[in-house]
């Protein structure tokens, strides 16, 4: 059954335009991290009840809604009982909460009703309390005609407090915030009551930017290149994609220098570039599914880089013949060749990929020093080898990986 998030924005009397929702949280809001959480945990609807929508609000929605799921606003309970599906299961994240992305998956995954809990503890004293033992940590789940017979009854009373109350009468299955038998403990779940909550969760947030894996341009030229662009791009609140779109527009000046054989300029500019598309997708990651894809960019920004390549090879061709276009070829055809052998080695026999592999952004930062050291045709012939390198380390890759299942 699909997945729904119903996300509560309540009005508070002491926080900024009155909403917990719209706290600031590394260039974007808090409510903007609770969608997160709900997509990552299957969710394909996001339906904020809220009242009135402040400026700092409809911000997050158009942000969240260039992502892949549906967003919209209720102003009313009845008005978000018609916007829901018969069939959705309906995942209720109250006013302010926050928890484990584990915790929330383990909720998500079971059978509604559910609700998720913490034990009754004095640092747990925020939670509304459930009984003698555990407080309600904020999440629950269940069906649409839960929400509707709860909302016939609701009068003057808080929506969360009489979806709790119903849900403990209901005997709602209790999955603990806090799993001591897991082999990381989680987070607990925190209630935001203003600004200074957000600390921790930021800087978690800015750790997600650094990349765990790919080859060395990313792994450790980049980290140092791009990761200082971070913070001052997300607290200024600079979209991800316009940093990508940047990306691409120093690329194609660079294309353009190569119209005019200014191949210095150009072998300069693309790996900018390249740095710059990385602080891009390490913002991206920042956000996990609430951000926009970076897709279309990056192919502009490598079809930039093809279009130097093609310049070049027309240069070199003219002084010293045809086999030049035959070697330039070699470069996009090895690239091309090793990202379709990508999935062909995961289906076989999963194998990381070395770090030395090549890609656009490898070859684009290694250009300038072969230059130095050889010329033009020299750099070019270097990179048409090490991209032929990489295609063959995979092909062999895939090749040992179908004798290993045949056996």
């Amino acid at each position: 059954m699909p997945l729904a998030a119903l996300i509560v924005a309540q009005d508070q009397t002491d926080i900024g335009d009155g909403l917990r929702a719209t706290l600031p949280l590394a260039g974007r809001s808090l409510i903007e991290y609770q969608a997160g959480l709900a997509l990552a945990a299957g969710a394909e609807h996001i339906l904020i009840l809220v009242e009135r929508v402040p400026a700092a609000l409809a911000q997050a929605v158009d942000r969240l809604r260039r992502g892949p799921a549906r967003v919209e606003i209720a102003r009313s309970l009845p008005d978000a009982i018609d916007r829901l599906h018969p069939e959705e299961r309906i995942l209720l994240v109250a006013d302010g909460v926050i928890a484990a992305q584990g915790a929330v998956d383990r909720l998500a995954g079971a059978a509604p009703p559910a609700l998720l809990v913490l034990p009754d503890s004095p640092e747990h004293d925020d939670f509304e309390r459930i009984d003698a033992t555990e407080r309600w940590a904020g999440f629950a789940l269940f069906g649409k005609g839960f929400l509707e017979n709860t909302a016939q009854m609701l009068g003057d009373w808080d929506l969360g407090s009489t979806l709790l109350r119903r849900l403990v009468q209901d005997d709602a299955v209790r999955i603990a915030a806090l799993d001591p038998g897991a082999e990381t403990a989680l987070p607990a779940p925190m209630l935001v009551t203003g600004p200074a909550a957000l600390g921790a969760i930021e800087a978690g947030l800015l750790r997600r930017a650094d990349a765990g894996e790919g080859n060395w341009t990313e792994l450790y030229l980049h980290r140092l290149v791009a990761t200082p662009l971070i913070g001052p791009l997300v607290g200024r609140q600079v979209d991800q994609s316009l940093v990508a779109w940047a990306a691409t527009g120093i690329a194609w000046a660079g294309a353009l220098l190569a119209a005019f054989h200014l191949f210095w300029g150009t072998v300069l500019l693309l790996p900018l570039a390249a740095a710059a598309a990385s602080a891009g997708r390490r913002m991206a990651r920042i956000w996990g599914g609430t951000a926009a894809s970076l897709a279309i960019p990056t192919l502009a920004r490598h079809g930039a880089a093809f279009a130097a390549l093609l310049l070049l090879a027309r240069m070199l061709a003219a002084e010293g013949g045809w086999g030049w276009w035959m070697v330039a070829a070699l470069v996009p055809a090895s690239l091309l060749g090793l990202a379709a052998l990508e999935p062909i080695v995961a289906a076989i026999r999963p194998l990381p990929s070395p770090r030395w592999q090549a890609s656009v952004d490898a070859l684009l930062w290694i250009a300038p020093l072969l230059a130095v050291l050889g010329g033009w045709r020299w750099m070019l012939a270097a990179l048409a080898l090490y991209a032929v390198a990489g295609f063959l380390e995979r092909f062999v890759a895939a090749w040992k990986g179908a004798r290993f299942c045949d056996k």
